[in-house]
Formats: structure tokens, C-alpha cells, sequence
């Protein structure tokens, strides 16, 4: 089963009570992610670095960067959330499909393997939902590792699993553009679906820190749902929502923006 976005390199042990800056978007070579000392700029804010890849990879790294897909979500960010450090968005060959936030470094790793590995399953799904859909998953991911990257350096108390705290993030984010972020998110609930369908679950993946990914399947259409009932009806089938799920989605959609709206006030430029 896949594990899309590995998550931070850390177990953060902060648990406390909660109620449910511009970067620079530049790029530069290199064969592996930039060393701390050569890739942090003295303000804060997300950056984005690019390195080099084989000739198996080029055509894939071209479309994260033709396309700006780590660019957006850093200038988004940006305009939203004010960092004392900067954090950089390292996109770069992984040897897998699983980006994820390196505390220590302040870097996410944005693996390029990941634009063949979504566009594959999709493709083995029967479904030809094209660039659009791709980058769109690729965003999802890079919100969730960069909500990792927020606690940290913000040092943001919260309750719960973090993967999930990381996911709600990343849905509220992508909502908050509107028909064309919903969208966005039932993109990536589709292909954690796909890939709930490809194997059944380990017992690792049920001792996993992720919830299961077909739980993060349901868990974004019902924040989709939660947040414009009156758009996304057709969501309430019996395969995406139940009805006594959907019931609770608004609520659930509302305690997340507010929570995440409630951590961040201090570092706010503008509302999620």
C-alpha cells in the first residue's frame, strides 16, 4: 500500500490543549538537496532548490518546474503565514515516491519519482485525469509535508495523530481556492482511493502513523463536503460518504479550519 508523503523525520512529543515574510522561489543545480549552510537564506519563508536527474526522471522534473507546481504552494504559503526561518522545498530524485519534511535540515524533500508513480496509478485505474490531476496530487502532498514544517518551526501544539493534523491542513489550504481547490482535493482523495484498491493493508500499515489510505479517501471528501454541501451532494453515495458520515462533515471541516486558524493567529499575514 502506498504511503504518500512519508511525513516529517521526527516524533514530535508535544501535546497540549488546543480547540478543535516573503521567500525567495528560485532554483539552483545540484545532484542532491543543497546543504543547510548553502540553501538557507537569512529571512524566513518557503524556497524552492532544484537539483539534477538522470535522464529517466527529466522529463517528470520538467513538469514540476514548467509548471511551478512547488513555486505556487511556496508563494501561497507565504502569503498566508509569516516564518521566522525559511524551509526549503528540495526537489530532487529520492530513489522513491515518498517526500517528506526533514526537521533538522528545515527541508521537504520533493521527490520526483512521485509525478510517474500518481500519474501510473491513475493510469492503472482507468482514469485519464492528465497533468491537471498530477500536479494537483503533487500539491496536496507538498501542503501536508509543509504543515509538518509548520509545527516544527513554529513550535504549534496540537492533539491527535500529526499525519492527520497534517492532512487537514492541506485540505483547508486547497478549499480555500475555491471550486477549483475542492476539486484539487477530491483529486487527491481519488488517488488515495486507487491506491487503497492496488493491495490490502499490512499489519505495518496498520501500525503505521498514517491513517489508512482509504481512510484519507473518505476523510477529504468529507471535508469537501463539509465545507460546500450545496456543491458536492453527489459525494453522499455510499462508496465516497455514508450518509451518517456526512452528517458530521461539516462540523469535522469546521474544527479543522478553525483549529489550524487558532495555531497559526500569531504568524497569520491574511486567513487560511
Amino acid at each position: 500500500m502506498s504511503r504518500r508523503g512519508a511525513g516529517c523525520w521526527m516524533l514530535l512529543a508535544v501535546l497540549a490543549g488546543t480547540t478543535g515574510g516573503c521567500g525567495t522561489h528560485g532554483a539552483s543545480g545540484g545532484d542532491r538537496p543543497p546543504s543547510a549552510a548553502a540553501r538557507q537564506p537569512a529571512q524566513g519563508g518557503f524556497v524552492v532548490r532544484y537539483g539534477s536527474v538522470g535522464p529517466d526522471l527529466a522529463a517528470d522534473l520538467a513538469f514540476l518546474r514548467s509548471g511551478r507546481v512547488p513555486e505556487t504552494v511556496a508563494e501561497r504559503l507565504d502569503a498566508r503565514v509569516r516564518m521566522p526561518r525559511s524551509v526549503t522545498f528540495a526537489v530532487h530524485g529520492c530513489g522513491d515516491a515518498d517526500p517528506a519534511y526533514d526537521p533538522d535540515a528545515r527541508r521537504i524533500d520533493v521527490c520526483v519519482e512521485q509525478v510517474g508513480d500518481v500519474r501510473d496509478r491513475f493510469t492503472a485505474g482507468g482514469a485519464d485525469d492528465g497533468d491537471a490531476a498530477v500536479a494537483a496530487v503533487v500539491e496536496e502532498t507538498l501542503l501536508h509535508e509543509s504543515a509538518h514544517a509548520l509545527l516544527d518551526v513554529l513550535r504549534l501544539p496540537f492533539t491527535g495523530r500529526e499525519e492527520d493534523v497534517a492532512d487537514q491542513f492541506a485540505a483547508v489550504m486547497l478549499i480555500g481556492q475555491g471550486r477549483a481547490g475542492e476539486d484539487k482535493v477530491l483529486t487527491a482523495a481519488r488517488e488515495y482511493a486507487l491506491s487503497a484498491k492496488e493491495t490490502p493493508p499490512t499489519d505495518a500499515d496498520l501500525l503505521d502513523e498514517h491513517s489508512l489510505d482509504g481512510q484519507r479517501a473518505a476523510g477529504y471528501a468529507c471535508y469537501v463536503y463539509g465545507a460546500r454541501p450545496d456543491r458536492h451532494g453527489d459525494l453522499v453515495d455510499g462508496r465516497r460518504l455514508t450518509e451518517d458520515r456526512a452528517e458530521t462533515c461539516a462540523d469535522e471541516y469546521r474544527q479543522a479550519r478553525r483549529g489550524w486558524e487558532a495555531l497559526l493567529r500569531p504568524h497569520l499575514v491574511r486567513p487560511l
